[in-house]
């Protein structure tokens, strides 16, 4: 059967299937010509099928079909249907197919004679991951048919799992049909188990037994501790446990490196971002890890806790609100919470001089040995250096870190003069001990040692590293690491140093190439940054450099490619905060201040929003810098109280703002701060507070002479924008306010500012609302929606779903209403969303309180749990099709 045409494809909300029959080459081969009779069997009953249940036929290839439907429960029933007609039907010579299916609910956005678009692709690969006989729906087609799912039929939901070609996990559920088999091989996917455990570059030796121990450990119990100092091997023994433990939990194993981070308060935020969560800056990040995890039955590993011990009680609130949740911890000392099993990983085994034959199996020595030969391929363990290699364990404590920097040295040395240089080696004076664990020295030692064997200008460079807590580029390391002082070039000293196995070259998800040290060795490397080189103005360059990369990506933080770059910000949050601190306590508060304010976007997106506050209020407070820059920093303030629910703070910055604003030589300076007052002010009239609609009137009008005069379109639409929301909900005519807020769609849509044209469809979806003019108000709510997820920002997004809400309540969809803002507040919990603003609550109304009168409190109550179990995906989905 041909494709279908153009014009009989359903299009908007479209379930696709995808359907083919699992070992279709092996089964042609064995039937021969008998195989065409089976295939057009086959296609007679899934042509039935679909036809029976109103879908179109799109394209047929071999015995793959793809089908679309109008409605996600016709082609729910259909699927069920053609399984149970391929179950009962009779093949020839016998012959038995099994035929997998995958179904998603999506755009149905066409493009020539067929569908274009990202949906049909996920479709694909969700059929793809099946088995045959396997039906399998994603979290959008479930949440449209759960309610309606026909009897003989059932859900089991097989957890996130990541598709080729897409970078996000998607939660993917099998329909279970009575008679038919249920039980089927993992999933086809790119991880049998959703997770983000790092890809180890060298291989896991001699820990067999530990290896064992912690698994039982953490099989039996919920917390297990691995503690003992740097260089025992706690990280790599905890990703192993890890990796092979993680077919036992549906959801997987997830990695939260906390060595970059030294406030307790960002433990909430470090777990989000590992997960995937994408919590709302502003927002409770615990409240939303907490939420995340309820239901999920995976394995936690902290790593490096002991820098951030006073959140201890984050991993014990996560441990009580998630039971199925276990949490692997490693850190130089346990937490001291109730539950903890604590395993100290020992050191390696230190076996006596004997001859290799007998060395051979000794976990010290063949981690040794393969290290070696990662630097001198042909090293081999032999009786001439047994008795060194021996020693060199021995004082080395056995401890694996300093045994791998001693392999490292094998390039230059042989095993006997690393034993040598170890017996000779004069210790450091007692005082750079103080403190430390007795394998904790011995570690440091190592270090030391490998450190003297660097020439004078690598070890600048390695000291210079350490300033960076979150790794590094090449370029930034240059910037950085090179004032023209070091002797080498960078990018030799780095390979030197990679070589030397105290930096590790990593690979970013982009493809880029970073470095980055291990912990100890970092805090090592600072050390003597402060002792023996330039700290001071090492950190000053870091400074420097991150404000250069903050003043390149503010413009980008809210433009078409701002996905790319709030991502890049994010990956740089390390650093930004060590330049952000340097600034505060050098004190160069005009540094501070301007990275702080270009990053404002970053921190109302990514967040938290708390630390872009805290670090823009700590840096104001400091004397008086430019009145251009003050001004700048006060409206990034001023942004942040808004949008964390603070209406005073905001008001009071953008109030001190506007006088500095008009000292500025940057008219544009002039534009911003003209129409941030005047917002504040509009909303103070709305909440009741000093009469200021003619205040915020004239501001708005005074931002749009100047931007008309400079030609800046973007400030033209903001101005535009804000004296729509005067005349729409000051003076109350929004039908007034439609045209003037239509322009500044027109503009920004032209411009491609994403953020400021979401609040402009808002705004002119509000218009239109209280116009009376609903189906429009829902055309640009969902307009705003679709933007705000595809820039990979979900800021606004439980909003919108409650605006869309409030238009289903108002048509008398109660039912729908419910759903929508029952998925509105799970949105709120996983993302942490922060509460809408007093005012913009206002303008939503309840529509819950409006359905209980309409319908009953039951069905209301079972819609909005309906909502709640949705995943965000799923609601917008929901939101877009209409019954």
């Amino acid at each position: 059967m041909p494709p279908a045409t153009d014009t009989s494809l359903p299009t908007g909300t479209v379930t696709f299937l995808f359907t083919d029959i699992e070992g279709s080459t092996r089964i042609l081969s064995r039937m021969g010509e008998g195989y065409a009779e089976l295939l057009a069997r086959h296609a007679e009953i899934l042509r039935s099928a679909i036809v029976d249940h109103s879908g179109t036929e799109v394209a047929t290839e071999g015995d793959s079909f793809f089908a679309a439907f109008a409605s996600a429960t016709d082609g729910v029933v259909a699927a069920i249907q053609a399984q149970q007609a391929f179950a009962a039907a009779t093949w020839p010579k016998g012959a038995e197919i099994k035929v997998r299916m995958g179904l998603h609910t999506g755009e149905g956005r066409l493009g020539g004679d067929n569908y274009v678009g990202i949906d049909v692709n996920r479709a694909a690969r969700i059929a793809a991951a099946g088995h045959g006989g396997q039906v399998l729906l994603s979290d959008s087609t479930r949440a449209l048919i759960e309610s309606t799912l026909p009897d003989g039929g059932r859900l089991r939901d097989l957890g996130e799992h990541r598709l080729k070609d897409f970078d996000r996990p998607m939660r993917i559920s099998q329909l279970e049909i009575d008679g038919l088999p249920t039980d089927f091989p993992e999933l086809k996917t790119l991880d049998a188990r959703p997770g983000n455990l790092p890809d180890q570059l060298t291989s896991f030796v001699g820990r067999d037994r530990e290896l064992a121990q912690v698994s039982e450990l953490i099989g039996a119990h919920r917390l297990v501790t691995l503690t003992g100092p740097g260089g025992t091997g706690k990280t790599r023994l905890a990703l192993r446990v890890a990796g092979d433990r993680i077919g036992h939990h549906r959801d997987g194993a997830f990695f939260v490196d906390l060595a970059p981070i030294h406030n307790p308060e960002l433990v909430p935020s470090a777990i989000a971002q590992a997960l995937r969560i994408g919590v709302e800056p502003g927002s409770d990040a615990l409240g939303a890890v907490r939420a995340h995890l309820r239901d999920r039955d995976l394995l936690l590993i902290l790593d490096n806790f002991e820098q951030v011990q006073a959140g201890a009680g984050v991993v014990e609130e996560l441990l009580s609100a998630a039971p199925r949740v276990r949490v692997l911890v490693t850190s130089r000392m346990p937490l001291a919470i109730y539950g903890e099993q604590e395993y100290e990983v020992p050191p390696f085994e230190i076996p006596a001089a004997r001859p290799a034959g007998e060395l051979s199996g000794f976990g010290a020595v063949d981690l040794f040995v393969e290290r070696a030969r990662a630097v001198k391929p042909a090293f081999e363990l032999s009786d001439d250096n047994a008795a060194a290699v021996a020693g060199i364990i021995a004082h080395l404590d056995g401890l694996p870190l300093a045994i791998e920097l001693a392999a490292g040295q094998l390039r230059i040395l042989s095993p006997s003069a690393i034993l040598l240089r170890l017996e000779q080696h004069l210790p450091l004076p007692a005082a750079a001990f103080e403190g430390r664990p007795e394998r904790q020295r011995t570690v440091h030692a190592a270090i030391d040692w490998s450190y003297e064997l660097l020439d004078e200008p690598e070890r600048r460079l390695f000291a210079r590293l350490s300033a960076f807590p979150g790794g590094c580029s090449l370029e930034a390391a240059e910037w950085v690491a090179d004032p023209g002082d070091l002797g080498i070039a960078v990018i030799d000293g780095l390979a030197g140093l990679v070589g030397k196995s105290l930096l590790r070259q990593q690979e970013a998800e982009d493809g880029a190439t970073r470095f980055a040290m291990l912990e100890t060795i970092s805090e090592y490397a600072a050390e003597r940054l402060r002792t023996d080189f330039d700290a001071g103005p090492t950190r000053r360059r870091l400074t420097e450099f991150y404000l250069a990369f903050a003043e390149e990506a503010g413009p980008h933080l809210t433009m078409r490619d701002q996905a790319r770059w709030l991502d890049r910000c994010e990956r740089e949050q390390p650093n930004l905060r060590a330049a952000l601190r340097w600034a505060v306590d050098a004190p160069e508060p005009e540094l501070g201040l301007r990275i702080a304010t270009a990053l404002w976007r970053f921190w109302h997106q990514r967040g938290p929003m708390w630390e872009g506050r805290q670090a823009l209020d700590e840096l104001l407070a400091l004397p008086a810098t430019s009145p251009a820059i003050r001004a700048r920093a006060l409206g990034g303030a001023g942004g942040l109280a808004w949008w964390t629910g603070d209406h005073p703070a905001m008001l009071r910055h953008h109030r001190e703002a506007l006088p500095l604003a008009r000292e500025s030589e940057d008219r544009r300076d002039l534009i911003e701060a003209t129409y941030n007052l005047g917002f504040a002010m509009l909303w103070s009239a709305v909440l009741g507070g000093a009469p200021d609609a003619d205040a915020a009137e004239d501001l708005f009008r005074e931002g749009l002479a100047i931007a008309e005069g400079l030609g800046d379109r973007r400030g033209i639409a903001k101005a535009q924008r804000g004296l729509g929301l005067i005349i729409g909900i000051a003076r109350g005519d929004p039908a007034a306010a439609v045209p003037i807020l239509q322009a500044s769609v027109s503009i920004l849509e032209d411009v491609g500012d994403r953020w400021e044209l979401t609040e402009s469809l808002i705004g002119l979806g509000n218009g239109y609302r209280f116009s009376g003019d609903m189906p429009r108000a829902r055309q640009h709510y969902l307009h705003a929606l679709d933007i705000n997820v595809d820039a990979g920002s979900r800021q606004t997004s439980a909003s919108l779903l409650r605006m869309v809400a409030a238009l289903e309540s108002h048509a008398g969809r109660h039912e729908r209403a419910a759903r929508l803002w029952g998925a509105a507040e799970a949105a709120r919990m996983i993302y942490g969303a922060s509460l809408d603003p007093p005012a913009a609550a206002r303008l939503l109304g309840d529509p819950v309180a409006a359905s209980r009168p309409a319908i009953g409190d039951d069905a209301v109550d079972q819609a909005l749990a309906q909502g709640r179990a949705m995943d965000l995906d799923a609601a917008i989905a929901y939101a877009h099709a209409e019954e």
